[in-house]
């Protein structure tokens, strides 16, 4: 993982982790200031300005779904599904979260959800770092 990581600044890794920390939690969050709680609470749901919101949070939500699905793929995805379920079992165990406060399975879970967009933004990257082999995307729109 250390020579994934050479060559490429850890600052780009970590700019993506926040970009897509900051979509996750723009979107929701259990403090109550987030889109879904504006449109929620939001005198007036049909006004144009919160469709709007709710419209750009969905796609940010899912360019980075799109993203981190191509760059993993079926495979990485489960090894990143199967070590978050661990990371949520030490946490439970370790009672760093509790199962009876909603809110902290909230946080956890979103702070996973945030570690896998973020992991899909770097996954082009690290793979290429880790491998030699630059990422493509097949481009069947184009004409040749």
């Amino acid at each position: 993982m250390i020579n994934a990581l050479k060559g490429s600044s850890p600052v780009v890794l970590i700019t993506r982790l926040l970009i897509a920390a900051l979509v996750v939690f723009a979107t929701y969050n259990p403090t109550g200031t987030s889109v879904f709680h504006w449109i929620m609470n939001h005198d007036n749901p049909t006004d144009a300005w919160v469709i709007l919101g709710a419209i750009v949070a969905l796609l940010a939500n899912v360019a980075l779904l799109i993203a981190a699905w191509k760059a993993l793929g079926k495979l990485g995805t489960i090894i990143v599904l199967i070590f978050f379920a661990a990371l949520v079992y030490l946490s439970l165990q370790e009672g760093w979260v509790s199962s009876a406060n909603q809110s902290s399975i909230e946080w956890l879970a979103l702070l996973l959800y945030s570690g896998f967009l973020g992991i899909g933004l770097s996954g082009a990257i690290l793979w290429r770092r880790a491998t030699g082999q630059v990422v493509t995307d097949e481009a069947d729109d184009l004409d040749h």
